[in-house]
């Protein structure tokens, strides 16, 4: 990994998300190590599984709102890092996504679906016993509705369940039938002023793409969308950075010349060119 060629990396997970491994300040450490010159911790809230005791998200989101700020100040010298979350699922409790939402003050949210409405997250289904098509028609329907709701600042990981559905199962989609909605949903999002991720985590897992890959990055390009990130979404330091080069040598590839970099919820503009 050319590190060079890391200048952002602002979706990641520290142990103050379920399945994260390294603390908050490690993750930051070897974000300077690497060079990355923008940088966000966006631990997961997911609000459908906020009391689930195998989560119990209060307390780590409690942490995160009091570590990130001292970690910004700490490596202010070193690093451009924002206070970031991903927000998941957030529809399907709003009184509690509104609390949230007004209890911290975050620089940069994700939104992301891991899980359809009364659905597991796509990673933990079997395939053979659900239907792939039906889940994604929900998936989409569901992603729509986000994107009218409006209250994030770029879409998490377009693609996420093709990373098992197709990755880890092997199943083949026909994506076409999809595209109707997505180009409504990319609409409805620069409409919104939010952006999409390209997210690298793809790269290191079976499916081999980024999420979304350069199809669907280079459609919303063509839509008139402008906001555009890179997350590595790694969960360990390891990880850290993995891909980002070659997911800004395809923002590039497809004509963006800026990334978006979040403070206090507002966008400034890097160049890649």
């Amino acid at each position: 990994m050319n590190t060079s060629d890391i200048l952002m990396d602002v979706h990641n997970h520290s142990d103050l998300s379920p399945d994260g491994t390294n603390k908050p300040e490690d993750m930051v450490k070897r974000a300077i190590e690497l060079g990355i010159s923008y940088y966000s911790l966006t631990d997961h809230l997911e609000i459908n599984k906020f009391y689930d005791e195998e989560y119990l998200y209060e307390e780590p989101v409690r942490k995160a709102s009091e570590i990130s700020p001292l970690l910004i100040d700490r490596y202010s010298d070193k690093i451009n890092m924002a206070y970031g979350v991903e927000l998941g699922q957030p529809l399907q409790d709003m009184k509690l996504t509104e609390r949230m939402l007004s209890s911290y003050k975050y620089d940069f949210i994700i939104g992301s679906l891991h899980m359809c409405n009364g659905w597991d997250d796509f990673y933990l289904l079997d395939y053979s016993k659900v239907s792939p098509d039906s889940l994604l028609k929900l998936y989409f329907e569901e992603l729509l509705d986000m994107a009218r709701w409006g209250e994030f600042d770029v879409l998490g990981h377009l693609t996420y369940p093709l990373r098992y559905i197709v990755g880890d199962s092997g199943l083949y989609i026909d994506m076409s039938r999809y595209l109707p909605i997505i180009k409504e949903i990319f609409a409805t999002l620069i409409k919104n002023d939010i952006g999409i991720e390209i997210n690298s985590s793809g790269l290191r897992q079976k499916i081999g793409l980024t999420l979304p890959d350069e199809y669907y990055v280079r459609l919303y390009k063509e839509l008139g969308g402008k906001i555009l990130t890179v997350g590595s979404d790694a969960h360990c330091t390891e990880d850290l950075g993995k891909g980002i080069p070659e997911a800004i040598a395809l923002a590039r590839n497809v004509g963006f010349t800026e990334l978006a970099f979040f403070k206090k919820r507002n966008p400034t503009f890097i160049s890649i060119i």
